[in-house]
């Protein structure tokens, strides 16, 4: 991978890894409310969970790593699961994308230290 490229991989899943602990910290909140703000909460919640596939979706338009697909698939699955009401699957999704997420990150900052980058 050319080093535009290595760079442009490690912005994104930077950025992704963000959204990423936001929607952990997100889907924590929406668990303490109930009745119609749990039902508004959850609104929020899918959309954020939608816009974050998105997002990884254009990382892949850099590099199409079975990382950032992975990730993707796992946050496509957490919007399901919120439809299902199964919060705690919804956080474990979460976390095996931001697993996915942390490895692509990892090994782009790994070339660019090797290209004294950082």
């Amino acid at each position: 991978m050319d080093t535009r490229k290595t760079i442009l991989v490690y912005q994104y899943a930077e950025r992704i890894k963000s959204e990423l602990i936001i929607a952990s910290d997100l889907l924590a909140k929406m668990l303490t409310l109930r009745g119609e703000q749990r039902k508004g909460a959850e609104k929020m919640m899918r959309s954020y969970l939608e816009t974050l596939a998105r997002e990884i979706k254009i990382a892949q338009n850099i590099e199409k790593s079975v990382n950032f697909v992975g990730a993707e698939k796992k946050v496509m699955e957490a919007t399901g699961r919120l439809r299902l009401a199964q919060y705690s699957e919804i956080n474990r999704c979460i976390s095996e994308a931001l697993s996915f997420i942390t490895t692509s990150c990892q090994a782009a900052m790994e070339a660019l230290e090797q290209e004294q980058l950082i």
